[in-house]
């Protein structure tokens, strides 16, 4: 295999125009995520599980072209030298193993790093094999859950600027390429570096410039309008693996991306940050995410997704590099648990920090996410700081009720019914979102007729005295928590100023959560 100077694969071809050629005998044999979709009989490419082999090795059993390619770089087994030759001929051969991409043991031919097609990229990222056990400190992970939570997050605006901080195999900085100028792609790990570009050059993104460097050390002096990072933020004792072990303590990697990041920032700028942060005994987890924030010149939003006890978020992560050694998990389980302690750490939580960088009076905003999100939320998250300024704007009760208000069109009402002696009744009555940030919630009577009259004409002042009148009710004693319910659809996105918008647009590029 070809390596350089310092033992890393370089993953990089002798000619600049071999990677378009590759792309072409990729999608001219059907290596596709439609065409790999339909070899495998499964949806979602990105799906592929260890699990399945046997189940995969039948259905790829047939030698065409297509399904050599699946068995050697989606299914990661050896595959007859021959039959890679027929399928890419010996020059490709030859070429791939001068690229560090393939190696060759006997009569067979290895992939040394699985490639997944997904939605028009071509994304090169190790074999699994390689950070089982802990022999393999530089592995570098290809598309999982995060990565998707992630760019389904991402504000997906036009930017001149955009940084990709940890990019890994550099998936969230092709998804920006799209829609920016210009991507700087940065990580410590030179495999990981390696690999980006290529992918890079492979998906034909010629606005993706790749540098290796620790957090901002290689794009000091530079200004982004987006920056998006999924760090290595697992709270962890160890510094086996770079994609997963920042190397420092308790949560700080988190905390010192929020502290660092404004500073990078182009005015109206955001930084996204896919993390996990620490619950510390006797200290509420939302002052310290306030404390970090403040003095950065930033608006914050925290979506909260998940909480971990300590002892199960050790479990969690440990199980992803020991799966074949239970062995050794017990140790370490010991190991994680009693840092834990030393730490004060009580659970982990994980969740989306998002800042805009702002001149003025900045503000923190908490929110529990939805459970669910229906396609990609970028442009419910650039909402969601429009509609936190708004309300900003109009601080107090008197205030609001002299704007009007329309309801969103991806608002959504649903009934349910129960059978009673006059035919059926109403039980509960459900308001949901169908896009985004799927917020839900059961909504009173009151809310349903409220909500019904916002319709952009008439303020909210005038609905709540029509709605007191209606009820028979004192508008003095219904207004302050009829208010306070226009306030939280406000702030969730049911209810919106006239002339609302969110200035970003969601590119449906990046599948599901």
């Amino acid at each position: 295999m070809a390596q350089d100077t310092q033992g890393v694969a370089r993953f990089e071809f002798r000619e600049a125009g071999l990677y378009e050629r590759f792309r072409e005998l990729l999608v001219r044999e059907g290596f596709t995520e439609q065409g790999v979709a339909e070899t495998l009989g499964i949806e979602k490419v990105r799906a592929v599980s260890g699990q399945d082999v046997p189940l995969l090795l039948e259905r790829t059993a047939g030698g065409t072209p297509r399904e050599v390619l699946v068995r050697l770089f989606l299914i990661s087994v050896p595959v007859e030298a021959e039959a890679c030759r027929r399928t890419l001929t010996p020059a490709w051969v030859e070429e791939l193993l001068s690229a560090g991409l393939i190696e060759k043991n006997g009569g067979e031919i290895s992939a040394c790093v699985q490639l997944l097609p997904f939605e028009g990229l071509y994304l090169a990222s190790d074999v699994p094999r390689r950070v089982e056990g802990g022999l393999s400190t530089d592995f570098v992970m290809g598309i999982g859950s995060s990565s998707l939570t992630l760019a389904n997050f991402t504000i997906r605006r036009p930017v001149e600027q955009t940084l990709d901080l940890g990019t890994g195999c550099g998936f969230q900085a092709l998804l920006a390429a799209r829609h920016s100028q210009h991507v700087v792609a940065t990580d410590r790990n030179p495999r990981a570096v390696r690999l980006a570009a290529f992918n890079a050059r492979l998906s034909g993104c010629s606005n993706v410039e790749c540098l290796q460097g620790d957090l901002f050390a290689p794009v000091q002096g530079r200004e982004f309008g987006l920056v998006v990072s999924n760090p290595p933020f697992v709270i962890s004792p160890e510094r086996r693996y770079i994609y997963r072990d920042s190397g420092l303590g308790g949560d700080e990697i988190t905390q010192t991306i929020v502290r660092q990041v404004p500073s990078l920032l182009a005015e109206g700028g955001f930084c996204q940050i896919l993390c996990n942060w620490a619950h510390l005994r006797g200290q509420d987890w939302r002052q310290r995410l306030a404390v970090w924030v403040e003095g950065t010149g930033c608006d914050a939003w925290v979506l909260r997704s998940d909480t971990l006890e300590a002892g199960a978020y050790a479990a969690k992560w440990i199980r992803h590099t020991e799966r074949d050694a239970p062995e050794r998990f017990a140790d370490r389980f010991r190991q994680w648990t009693a840092y834990y302690a030393r730490q004060g750490i009580e659970a982990s939580r994980a969740g989306l920090i998002t800042l805009r960088r702002r001149r003025g009076r900045n503000w923190f905003r908490v929110d529990d996410a939805p459970p669910r999100m229906l396609g990609p939320a970028g442009q419910s998250v650039a909402a969601g700081f429009a509609l936190w300024d708004f309300l900003e704007q109009h601080p107090d009760d008197a205030s609001l009720c002299q704007v009007a208000l329309r309801r969103s069109p991806d608002c959504r009402l649903t009934q349910t019914l129960a059978p009673c002696d006059e035919g059926w009744r109403v039980e509960q009555m459900e308001m949901s979102l169908w896009r985004g940030l799927a917020y839900s919630g059961t909504v009173d009577p009151y809310v349903v007729h409220l909500t019904a009259r916002c319709d952009g004409k008439r303020t909210v002042g005038e609905l709540l005295s029509e709605l007191a009148q209606a009820a028979g009710q004192d508008l003095a004693t219904l207004a302050p928590t009829c208010l306070a319910v226009v306030r939280r659809l406000v702030a969730q996105g049911f209810l919106l100023p006239v002339a609302f918008e969110t200035g970003g647009s969601d590119q449906p590029a990046h599948g599901g959560p």
